[in-house]
């Protein structure tokens, strides 16, 4: 509250009544004249965490553009529960040590929830930091099934990546014909690479398919993508599966056809960004993915969130962004109803149910895991184009 420290003496008449008509009119008077004070109301403080200038930081820097969308209009509409929505900014430089100081001054900030982190690995690495402090950590990709299945204060906008892997692998295997695939994957981000290969080999030889060669990479070391291929080639695979960021993904096929290997090549949810296509150029022409979001999707709020990013922007949005951008506006639907408190945020959120994305609608299940439709992807012509609709099975 602002405090005032210079006196004032007024001398009322005698006769009450007067008395009685100044007084109000000074009570109106300060009311009028004195804005905040007494009446202003704080702002919520909001985090919002990601690899912002790291090796890796395309995706990080879509969520928080999306974020920022959707905080600028919440506030243009007056809020939540009439107060403000202030967005803490924090770079977790794509390693776990940062994500856990990054975090640490988040919850020492005194936001009421983290909105972050973009990738699995800072998600896992700072999560017990927000954990212990009772701070929701609310991220818009992260995937991983080490977080799946627990009672804390972890949501994601994302799915779980066992259902995407699962339908990934039974669309290579039975739709493409591919049954005899290599795999490629960076152990930088290993909360992510080590469910995904998990879960894709789970469904993949479960329909009939057979991993031939696998390898793995660090992208903090800049490999030599040339003899690792050459050894994956060389298992008689037809087909690689690319388990890493848009550049290196892009990267990766290049090499891959310039090599003259003709194999059909499949990535993840994690390289689908305009990057990659810029980057890799014909070589990423045909890929094909399974994806947490329609990016070529129709939608009336879908095309308004594409033109307002792109006029704001200037350039296309990513899934991460259409993400980021649905993580504040849910999370500003929770605090609606706890009049904008961290008390009683988590229980909230687990409320919801069928909110109303860009796309899709969905929900929490009630270890804070989304339930909404994923789908398969592909580039064509140098663009994303969607091949499939999915819903995730309910287990």
């Amino acid at each position: 509250m602002q405090k005032y420290h210079k006196c004032f003496y007024l001398s009322f008449p005698r006769k009450p009544a007067y008395s009685i008509y100044i007084l109000t009119g000074l009570l109106i008077w300060i009311g009028i004249f004195i804005p905040g004070g007494c009446c202003r109301k704080e702002p919520i403080r909001v985090g919002f965490v990601a690899e912002l200038t790291g090796r890796q930081p395309e995706l990080g820097v879509q969520e928080r553009n999306g974020v920022q969308m959707a905080v600028e209009k919440i506030n243009a509409s007056g809020g939540v529960a009439g107060r403000q929505i202030k967005l803490i900014i924090r770079d977790d430089l794509g390693t776990p040590d940062g994500a856990r100081a990054a975090d640490r001054e988040l919850v020492e900030a005194g936001v009421v929830a983290i909105i972050g982190h973009a990738t699995s690995g800072q998600t896992v690495a700072g999560l017990p930091m927000a954990d212990s402090a009772h701070v929701v950590m609310l991220s818009p990709s992260t995937s991983t099934t080490e977080l799946s299945n627990k009672d804390d204060c972890f949501f994601r906008t994302a799915q779980s990546l066992f259902d995407r892997a699962n339908g990934l692998a039974g669309h290579i295997c039975q739709l493409r014909g591919v049954t005899r695939l290599a795999v490629i994957y960076d152990t930088s981000n290993a909360a992510y690479v080590q469910s995904y290969r998990k879960a894709f080999a789970h469904g993949y030889s479960g329909v009939g398919g057979r991993i031939v060669a696998e390898t793995g990479f660090s992208s903090i070391e800049r490999p030599d993508f040339n003899s690792l291929l050459a050894r994956l080639r060389a298992s008689g695979a037809e087909g690689l599966l690319i388990i890493a960021s848009d550049n290196d993904t892009a990267l990766i096929s290049q090499r891959v056809r310039l090599m003259g290997w003709k194999a059909s090549l499949f990535t993840s949810a994690w390289a689908q960004t305009e990057t990659m296509i810029k980057n890799g150029g014909i070589a990423v022409e045909g890929i094909e993915f399974e994806q947490a979001y329609a990016m070529a999707s129709q939608s009336p709020a879908f095309l308004d969130f594409r033109a307002r990013y792109q006029e704001r922007f200037g350039r296309t949005p990513s899934f991460g962004a259409a993400l980021g951008y649905e993580a504040a506006a849910v999370l500003a639907a929770a605090l609606q109803k706890t009049r904008g408190k961290a008390a009683g945020l988590k229980e909230a959120l687990l409320e919801i149910k069928d909110f109303q994305g860009l796309v899709d609608t969905f929900s929490f299940d009630k270890y804070g895991d989304v339930m909404r439709p994923f789908y398969l992807g592909a580039v064509r012509d140098g663009k994303f184009v969607d091949l499939g609709r999915f819903e995730p099975s309910r287990q």
